[in-house]
């Protein structure tokens, strides 16, 4: 089952915009003068898919950055969840808050990768979009898809998914069959989790592969396209030691033996989790 969660970053609202250099404060959309956040939209839409996968280990999570894509710090920031697999899609400062721009961008920027058939896209409920919440609707009407808007959580159930969403003053159940496209809404049951701090520390190594534009595909449906560059980095999984049944082990002798004992420990244990 495969997952992709589409992320939009905003404004760090802690920080003041700082005037851009050329003092004209338009310039902000092309060169912005703040780090990015992930709304608290898109923090409850990644935690959704991270919940599915804590379910079931078999479920393979993509992170699709837009908005702020060309922000390193933003990227890390979604790399330390451990996603399967990161990519940046960025928005042209003259697109930002278009559907129909994105619907024809991200299939483009992703055809030049392996990416699996999606189960289910989820985004928050205001992608980019100033809180008009069009963007969801749009792709799901776009890319031929049921849509559920409004939704506290997504679980699998069978062939279709079970979404519990807002309707009215009151939370209602659903049923639809997938592939689905599901906008999620803010709500203490899906607010996002801390990530580990290793894995934190990992994601400020991982390597970012920038492409040029010259990298995408110029075409799409027959129509000429402007080449869409793609900032994307494949995380391998984590490796984890070998588990066994051993009893827990007493290191004894001197301290200069329990030392030793204990360094080889360690290194036999590295080399298990070095690929083959």
């Amino acid at each position: 089952m495969h997952v992709a969660v589409l992320l939009s970053g905003v404004a760090d609202p802690r920080r003041p915009l700082a005037r851009p250099a050329t003092g004209r404060w338009l310039d902000v959309i092309a060169t912005p003068t703040t780090p990015f956040k992930l709304s608290p939209f898109d923090e409850a839409a990644l935690e959704v898919a991270l919940k599915l996968r804590d379910r079931d280990p078999a479920v393979r999570v993509s992170a699709l950055v837009t908005d702020s894509a060309h922000d390193l710090a933003l990227m890390r920031s979604v790399a330390s969840y451990r996603p399967d697999f990161v990519a940046g899609i960025p928005v042209p400062a003259d697109r930002r808050g278009n559907p129909g721009w994105m619907a024809e961008a991200i299939p483009i920027a992703l055809s030049g990768v392996a990416f699996p058939a999606v189960d289910l896209w989820l985004m928050g409920r205001e992608h980019g979009d100033l809180d008009d919440g069009v963007v969801p609707a749009f792709l799901a009407e776009r890319w031929g898809l049921p849509f559920v808007g409004l939704a506290l959580s997504v679980q699998s159930a069978g062939p279709n998914w079970q979404c519990d969403r807002i309707f009215g003053n009151r939370v209602q159940t659903i049923r639809v069959p997938g592939p689905l496209v599901a906008s999620v809404t803010n709500d203490r049951g899906n607010r996002l989790r801390h990530p580990l701090m290793k894995n934190v520390m990992l994601a400020k190594q991982q390597k970012i592969d920038m492409l040029s534009a010259a990298d995408a595909p110029a075409e799409s449906a027959g129509r000429s396209t402007t080449a869409i560059p793609v900032i994307r980095s494949a995380l391998e999984p984590l490796a984890s030691g070998r588990r066994t049944d051993a009893p827990c082990r007493m290191l004894s002798g001197t301290i200069d033996e329990q030392a030793q004992a204990l360094a080889d420990y360690v290194r036999d244990g590295r080399a298990l989790q070095r690929p083959s």
